[in-house]
C-alpha cells in the first residue's frame, strides 16, 4: 500500500518543517495533502495522520521537554487526530475517503485546514 520509505521521507519532511522552519502543522498538512493528492490521490485520506503521529512522537522521544519541541509536538499531535476526525466525516458522508477527498473536503472550507494561507 505506503511504503516505509514514503512514511519515513514525510516523517522527516514533517519534523523539519516543525522544529527547524517553525511551520504550522494544518499548514504543512494542507501541504502534503497536495501532494499526495497528485501523485497518490487514491491512498487512503487516515494515511495523513501518520507522519504526523510519528513525528511528533520522534521530537517528544528525541528532544524531551525542550519547549520548541514540545510546541512543535503537541501541533503534530493535534493535526494528527484533526486528519482522523475529517476522514470520519469523509466516511460518514456519501463521498469517497481518499487522500483526494479529504483535500477537497479542505479546499471547501474546512474551520481548521480551509483557512492555511496558500
Amino acid at each position: 500500500m505506503w511504503e516505509a520509505e514514503a512514511i519515513d521521507s514525510l516523517t522527516e519532511t514533517v519534523m523539519t518543517r516543525l522544529l527547524v522552519e517553525a511551520a504550522e502543522a494544518r499548514a504543512v498538512a494542507m501541504e502534503l495533502a497536495a501532494r499526495l493528492a497528485v501523485e497518490r490521490p487514491d491512498l487512503p485520506a487516515l494515511a495523513l495522520a501518520l507522519p504526523f503521529t510519528l513525528a511528533a512522537a520522534a521530537i517528544e522521544e528525541m528532544l524531551g521537554a525542550a519547549p520548541a519541541a514540545r510546541i512543535a509536538a503537541l501541533d503534530a499531535w493535534r493535526v494528527a487526530a484533526l486528519i482522523g476526525t475529517d476522514v470520519l466525516l469523509l466516511k460518514g458522508g456519501a463521498g469517497g475517503d481518499s487522500i483526494a477527498d479529504l483535500l477537497s473536503l479542505w479546499r471547501r472550507g474546512d474551520e481548521v485546514f480551509g483557512t492555511v494561507q496558500r
